[in-house]
């Protein structure tokens, strides 16, 4: 049997600004979320990228060197096929005010 306390949902209380909370509804609209969902899912993210962002990264010397080599090399032109392809027009567009 689950412990009902276990499966329990906690809630959050904010405190938002008027233009604060449209800017949080129409993001939310335009992703077809709720409101809580969409906020619950932008914290998710920003706590992430906090973590992500103080993840030390370990490497044998010979690793750190061709690391260091890597950065250190001579910036190359990008392959024309790589230009071709970010030159392209994005396949959806956003219209300004909407």
């Amino acid at each position: 049997m689950v412990d009902l306390a276990q499966k329990r949902d906690v809630a959050v209380s904010m405190r938002f600004r008027d233009e604060d909370l449209g800017v949080i509804d129409r993001g939310a609209e335009l992703s077809g979320l709720s409101r809580t969902e969409f906020m619950r899912r932008a914290a998710l993210h920003e706590a992430q990228l906090a973590i992500l962002n103080e993840t030390l990264v370990r490497l044998a010397p010979e690793a750190f060197e061709q690391f260091v080599a890597a950065i250190d090399a001579p910036v190359t032109a990008l392959p024309p096929k790589m230009i071709e392809r970010l030159s392209r027009k994005a396949p959806w567009s956003v219209t300004p005010g909407t």
